[in-house]
């Protein structure tokens, strides 16, 4: 099953359960899409890329509400959050991050932080589905200066 049809049944199912938070970030979610195409023919990984800048979006805006103490907004936006993850692949454990950082640093014989652009295009020919900011700092880590 498609991540779109997903959605639609997700839809579905939250409005049958009078779920109102999950409802609006899953029409979040599909108006993301149709806005790309009205039809909403988009393969997956398409989808997984706006899903995965939408999820940055919500990040940072909790970050920006945490910084306030606005407690509500906080909470809204960690259960927004955790929605938006349940259609996005699972993300790779510190180990596996760390074991491909490593192999991309090899494989383009990095020698210093100078080289760190062409580590992470090694890394995201590798597993584009990498956190890309936690590859950076990683990389930036093992990386003498």
């Amino acid at each position: 099953m498609s991540i779109v049809e997903q959605i639609n049944d997700g839809i579905k199912e939250s409005m049958r359960s009078k779920d109102s938070v999950r409802l609006n970030v899953l029409r979040m979610l599909k108006s993301k899409i149709l806005a790309v195409d009205a039809r909403g023919n988009i393969p997956d990984p398409e989808v997984i890329k706006l899903f995965k800048t939408y999820l940055g979006n919500l990040k940072e805006a909790l970050d920006q509400f945490k910084a306030v103490n606005s407690v509500e907004n906080v909470e809204k936006l960690e259960r927004e959050i955790v929605i938006v993850q349940e259609f996005l692949p699972q993300a790779l454990s510190h180990e596996e991050m760390e074991k491909i950082v490593k192999q991309a640093i090899v494989d383009s014989e990095a020698k210093t932080k100078k080289d760190l652009g062409i580590v992470m295009k090694k890394i995201m020919q590798m597993n584009s589905s990498i956190d890309g900011k936690a590859a950076k700092d990683l990389a930036a880590q093992l990386l003498p200066d």
